[in-house]
């Protein structure tokens, strides 16, 4: 299966998902969601203090190449809360398949969150030690909101949307299979 398709499959699996959560558990998610974009615009705002605007088109956004697993199922959710849509280009390799020569498609608030969390030499530099704090207090505070999340979905949602959709996939091709598969009893390790 083709990026694209898995990208695609992805999308239409958590949009049920998340369409189908009980309200409680949606509301938590929707609290949880706007602390997460809150403090990756925090981040952003940071950074474009140290002139990233410049350091960065000089550099050529090295650090955007590639990035094809940088979308997480979090960043994802934040979008469908939001009512927002990314569309991915996986023909502009290497590229990331989320952004344009111009830079990223994505406001600061919905970039996935490895993208607002890394910074380069070039910048560290420019930061105080101040700054490198607030920072550290900012990673905190979104990894907790990614590992709250976690939890009252039942599974790991920092894991890019790409890996999920084809883990997904192929827990759906096991269980259309079946569980049985001919010669159980001669693999099993349990002792009979």
């Amino acid at each position: 299966m083709k990026d694209r398709q898995v990208w695609e499959q992805g999308l239409r699996h958590l949009n049920n998902r998340f369409a189908s959560l009980a309200p409680a558990i949606k509301l938590q998610l929707t609290v949880l969601l706007a602390v997460y974009k809150r403090e990756k615009e925090s981040l952003a705002a940071l950074i474009t203090s140290v002139d990233s605007e410049t350091i960065c088109r000089d550099c050529g956004g090295q650090c955007c190449m590639n990035g094809k697993y940088r979308v997480n199922v979090f960043d994802v959710m934040a979008l469908f809360a939001s009512e927002l849509q990314i569309t991915a280009d996986f023909e502009q390799k290497p590229l990331c398949p989320y952004g344009t020569c111009q830079g990223c498609r994505m406001e600061a608030g919905f970039r996935p969150a490895d993208c607002v969390l890394f910074v380069c030499d070039t910048l560290d530099r420019r930061l105080s030690e101040a700054e490198k704090s607030f920072m550290n207090a900012r990673e905190i505070a979104i990894r907790e909101c990614m590992q709250k999340a976690s939890l009252l979905m039942g599974e790991s949602l920092d894991m890019p949307l790409l890996l999920w959709s084809e883990k997904f996939n192929e827990t759906q091709n096991t269980q259309s299979r079946g569980s049985y598969n001919g010669d159980h009893q001669r693999h099993s390790p349990c002792p009979r």
